[in-house]
């Protein structure tokens, strides 16, 4: 079973389209944690999200925390199962993303997939697919954050650091954890003029045009 993380900073209009992907899973055993940081108590965007509240989704207003990496620890919290889902709220799942990934965590800590880009881009990133043991991650991030499935015990993100998801696979790398990426695109990353893609440097050395 799998805790979904949802960590809500911008992008509150994507998120009917980022919950429906997730519903849409053909894989239904899943939880959705929601956290909404950096906004002032009972705020807008905490009312907007709390209408997904449910038997599967639990909302957090985080309004005394005011980054990413802190959102993410406290949501951790709240969570039921060992195995771990980022999703951004501007992206979207295909269908059988959990389905596709789940045979591979019997063998591997981290599994992610690839993923497109859509919105202001379309284009699909150049990362590794397949085992990582001989991919070096000094090079660049080759994990989609909103790909990845990672276990809960092995999570924790430093706030100090201006790229949470890449600090911590460099760690979990430095431990010897098994990493693995599925060949084949599974997630669509939104590129948009709020996006973290815009708003400093990506980790992706090469795209391609399709």
């Amino acid at each position: 079973m799998i805790s979904i993380l949802i960590p809500i900073y911008n992008g509150i209009e994507f998120i009917d389209q980022a919950i429906s992907s997730v519903f849409s899973q053909s894989y239904q055993h899943w939880e959705i944690i929601i956290g909404i940081n950096g906004h002032e108590e009972n705020s807008e965007v905490y009312k907007n999200t709390k209408r997904f509240e449910g038997d599967k989704i639990k909302i957090l207003d985080l309004y005394t925390i005011h980054n990413k990496s802190d959102a993410l620890n406290k949501m951790l919290e709240y969570t039921t199962y060992e195995w771990i889902a980022l999703l951004d709220v501007d992206d979207i799942w295909k269908s059988d993303k959990l389905k596709k990934q789940i045979p591979f965590t019997n063998d591997y800590q981290i599994v992610g997939t690839k993923c497109k880009y859509f919105g202001d881009k379309g284009n699909i990133p150049k990362i590794p697919v397949g085992d990582l043991k001989n991919f070096n991650f000094k090079e660049y991030n080759p994990i989609i954050n909103s790909s990845c499935l990672v276990k809960k015990e092995l999570c924790w993100w430093d706030s100090t650091s201006p790229a949470e998801d890449y600090d911590l696979w460099l760690r979990l790398r430095e431990k010897q954890h098994r990493f693995y990426n599925v060949p084949e695109v599974l997630v669509l990353h939104r590129i948009h003029k709020k996006s973290y893609f815009n708003s400093t440097h990506k980790n992706h050395i090469s795209i391609h045009n399709t």
